[in-house]
């Protein structure tokens, strides 16, 4: 923990950010190892801080859009389904209009005929929409609300919020291509983190925690169990 605070404080000095955070869990079974936050807060003199947001964890507490990570989740529901392979191809203009909305690559530049390998390697935002536009709407909204999207993880930390993926009701095909490189949705750091878990757990959804067992004064133990653990998404 003392490691990883350094290195997210180091982090933030570098790119001066307004926020950093990050999490080291255990995909296959939710434990996890660290989290940090920064800016954050001495707690040996937590009555002397002025700015009292640092006291709330966002990480288990603010949604986020957080961008093209989800393009992961994408392929692999796009690869779960049958709709892509890794040998699909399709080519990239560079930009792409539904509904009368343009959406770009970052670089506003096309890589013209690419495989899905490429579309994860370069991070291009229409290849996540192929990916949905073959898949299908209504088939890609089941699969981000079956990873967990739009809901509480369970975690064992108070004050956790759940996501919003309202914008996959839409009956517009732009809320769906947006979804598909996670702008128009929005999720906590530790929902995102459960599902990208299960691309290393073999599809199947994990419980974030931090608590394994108590011990009790007495002498007896309470060994913590945590539901969900056996959903399988992929």
């Amino acid at each position: 923990q003392s490691f990883f605070e350094k290195e997210m404080a180091s982090t933030s000095e570098k790119w001066h950010s307004k926020l950093a955070l990050g999490v080291i869990i255990n995909p296959v079974n939710g434990e996890v190892y660290s989290m940090t936050v920064n800016p954050t807060f001495d707690p040996n003199s937590y009555g002397s801080e002025t700015n009292i947001n640092v006291f709330s964890n966002p990480i288990i507490e603010n949604n986020f859009e957080l961008g093209s990570i989800i393009k992961a989740l994408t392929m692999a529901a796009g690869l779960d389904s049958g709709a892509v392979t890794a040998e699909t191809t399709y080519e990239d203009k560079g930009s792409l209009t539904l509904n009368g909305s343009t959406i770009s690559n970052y670089d506003h530049r096309g890589n013209g005929v690419i495989d899905m390998q490429e579309v994860l390697n370069k991070s291009v935002n229409t290849g996540a929409a192929f990916v949905v536009s073959k898949m299908g709407k209504e088939n890609f909204a089941k699969y981000m609300a079956d990873f967990g999207l739009g809901k509480e993880t369970g975690i064992d930390i108070p004050n956790e919020a759940s996501g919003n993926i309202s914008n996959l009701k839409s009956p517009r095909d732009i809320e769906y291509a947006t979804a598909s490189f996670g702008q128009g949705i929005a999720m906590t750091p530790i929902i995102a983190i459960r599902a990208l878990s299960s691309l290393a757990n073999g599809g199947t959804l994990i419980t974030p925690h931090i608590i394994k067992k108590i011990d009790y004064t007495m002498g007896l133990s309470n060994t913590i169990t945590y539901e969900g653990e056996d959903k399988r998404v992929i």
